[in-house]
């Protein structure tokens, strides 16, 4: 039952973050296993790492998503020969909801990149501010960390500005969405990143 949507919801429900559930859990259990069969602590791996004892605990549960270059140096500290490795682009996926899932991989590969936004300012050209606005707007309510954990997710988009192959983009946003308050304010040019 713990996989499957409250009836009446449509994808998007905060059910794919709760602790110990699907590839986070995996991953989280692998961690563990390397640890413990490396003899190691959580707070020395946490030391190596340049993480805190609770972060790796988080990460062993699967409560927190780990970032790439963690998942690097971890399986190279803990000498795992490439198994934690291996689940890193998996792991990845995992920050976004189930939903946007395929299209943020689409969205990574990309060669041509056409929006056109009648409601919203699109996802990749939203703010740090903006992004954190829409996700604590949404109804139902999320939980803090999963709002921070959006936020993160929807920022990491941005990379495809910086990446060697640049795609071929254009964004049409109609003018009322510039206009549109949010947060409690007025858009005024304050909702776009400065990443594109």
């Amino acid at each position: 039952m713990d996989d499957q949507q409250p009836s009446g919801h449509e994808g998007g429900g905060e059910h794919e973050y709760e602790p110990g559930s699907g590839t986070l859990h995996v991953f989280g259990q692998q961690l563990k296993l390397c640890r413990l069969r490396a003899g190691m602590e959580r707070s020395r791996l946490g030391a190596l790492t340049g993480y805190s004892a609770s972060t790796i605990a988080s990460f062993e549960q699967g409560r927190r998503i780990p970032p790439p270059k963690f998942i690097d140096k971890v399986d190279d500290v803990l000498d795992a020969g490439g198994v934690l490795k291996a689940g890193k682009e998996e792991v990845a996926r995992a920050q976004y909801p189930a939903f946007f899932r395929d299209a943020a991989r689409l969205e990574a590969e990309a060669v041509d990149l056409h929006v056109y936004a009648n409601h919203v300012v699109p996802g990749l050209l939203q703010t740090e501010e903006y992004a954190r606005a829409v996700f604590t707007m949404r109804r139902p309510l999320l939980r803090e960390e999963v709002i921070e954990q959006r936020v993160a997710a929807r920022l990491i988009r941005q990379e495809i500005f910086s990446r060697d192959s640049t795609p071929l983009m254009s964004f049409i946003v109609e003018e009322p969405v510039l206009h549109r308050p949010w947060a409690g304010r007025t858009s005024s040019g304050g909702n776009w990143s400065t990443s594109c």
